[in-house]
């Protein structure tokens, strides 16, 4: 079912909502080994759906072409990790924000606690708002390399190929857990500003002007904080 049709819809209505959302951004939205979609993003979005009558579903798209879907009526919503940032806003609406967390930066480890990229080869995922970010607010005169996705990019860290990756702090979270990256990585500065002055956290995106939808969405999202839903799901995955 379209947005169009949506907006027609009765609160107490059930509405179908097709999802775009992508499936290599781990721990937010992944396959599974049956390879079914699981994750952050798609646990609070069924938990979204069951609080406010909708029945949902999930379609993998690559990254790059998620908020495109929604202008040309492919699908209702897109969860995928997704910064509020003014430029997107003038592309989509968004819901509220369901998750707030600085970008960081991860290097080799050393003992000294200063950290500087500049000069550095930085790897960054390829047409994220952290990657925007970056070329607007942080070059800090270093080269930022794009990756498709950022396993591509940590790879190359691991590999010596660049000093450096920025990601979202649960991605390089578990990177850190695997194997034995800890003992040779470390987390060398957290951009707080990129929250402070470019993103307003995560929200799930809608058409422009799909009010009724971006509401319902809304009215799900303050259910599950209220009824302690949301933090049980945060705390299985942070």
């Amino acid at each position: 079912m379209s947005s169009s049709y949506l907006s027609a819809a009765e609160p107490n209505e059930l509405l179908v909502v097709n999802f775009a959302t992508e499936s290599n951004y781990y721990p937010f939205e992944y396959l599974n080994e049956q390879q079914e979609l699981e994750g952050f993003d798609i646990d609070i979005a069924n938990a979204v759906c069951r609080a406010a009558n909708l029945s949902c579903s999930f379609h993998p798209q690559s990254f790059d072409s998620l908020l495109l879907t929604l202008q040309f009526g492919r699908f209702d919503a897109v969860i995928a990790a997704l910064d509020i940032t003014d430029e997107r806003k003038e592309k989509v609406d968004f819901s509220d924000s369901y998750y707030k967390n600085p970008p960081v930066f991860v290097s080799v480890k050393s003992s000294s606690d200063e950290f500087s990229i500049a000069g550095k080869f930085i790897g960054v995922k390829a047409n994220t708002s952290n990657q925007d970010y970056l070329i607007r607010y942080a070059k800090e005169d270093s080269f930022i390399i794009s990756y498709l996705t950022v396993s591509d990019a940590l790879i190359d860290l691991k590999n010596g190929k660049i000093d450096g990756a920025f990601a979202d702090y649960a991605v390089i979270a578990d990177f850190l857990k695997q194997e034995e990256n800890e003992k040779y990585f470390s987390i060398r500065r957290t951009e707080n500003m990129f929250i402070h002055e470019f993103s307003q956290g995560y929200g799930i995106a809608v058409k422009k002007g799909n009010d009724q939808l971006r509401e319902r969405l809304n009215l799900g999202l303050k259910k599950i904080v209220e009824n302690g839903t949301y933090q049980k799901i945060y705390d299985l995955y942070f």
